[in-house]
């Protein structure tokens, strides 16, 4: 993984220039905020970001924009859409025997299972579903912020240096794909 700070400053440069954008102080600033990031993850996102937005992205828009790309690479890593867990959640009530619990692919969904409770979401009434759908939601989306805020905290802490985007594994393998 690259993290030559040059190549970091002529990234940063070319995202500053597309915009129009010549604040050098600000540019610094966006270097020493973003130096966490392999320089070839940055470079993605930063054409992904020019490609989409109309205005020049904010620091916490070009780390999401890595932790989208992270996740497109790595789909077993990356966070649920509320569709995609309830989804995985049905079939799991489905699927599991009585008085066993099941082993869900994110420790969100497992979190928001549990704050319902597994055995009486497989007892819930069909009529009843709508209403239990959307709690076991609430619990999912809670669980979702509390896990994204925590790893912010440990990487601002000094916790974890991997926990602003995670996925060591997945970021050198898009580190080692092909240069864009």
């Amino acid at each position: 993984m690259n993290y030559d700070i040059n190549e970091r400053n002529r990234i940063i440069g070319v995202l500053f220039g597309t915009y129009g954008q010549s604040d050098k102080d600000r540019q610094s600033l966006y270097v020493t905020l973003l130096k966490e990031i392999p320089n070839e993850v940055l470079s993605k996102a930063c054409k992904k970001l020019i490609l989409e937005q109309k205005f020049l992205p904010a620091v916490s828009e070009i780390v999401e924009a890595c932790k989208s790309l992270i996740g497109t690479v790595d789909e077993d890593n990356r966070v649920k859409s509320w569709d995609e867990a309830w989804k995985e959640i049905q079939i799991a009530m489905q699927r599991t025997p009585w008085h066993t619990k099941p082993t869900f692919s994110r420790p969100e969904i497992e979190i928001a299972v549990n704050a319902f409770g597994w055995h009486e979401l497989q007892c819930v009434l069909e009529a009843d579903m709508p209403k239990v759908r959307a709690q076991v939601r609430r619990f999912y989306e809670d669980a979702c912020k509390r896990t994204a805020e925590q790893s912010l905290n440990k990487f601002v802490l000094g916790q974890n240096s991997d926990a602003l985007l995670g996925y060591n594994a997945t970021i050198k393998r898009l580190s080692e794909s092909k240069k864009v």
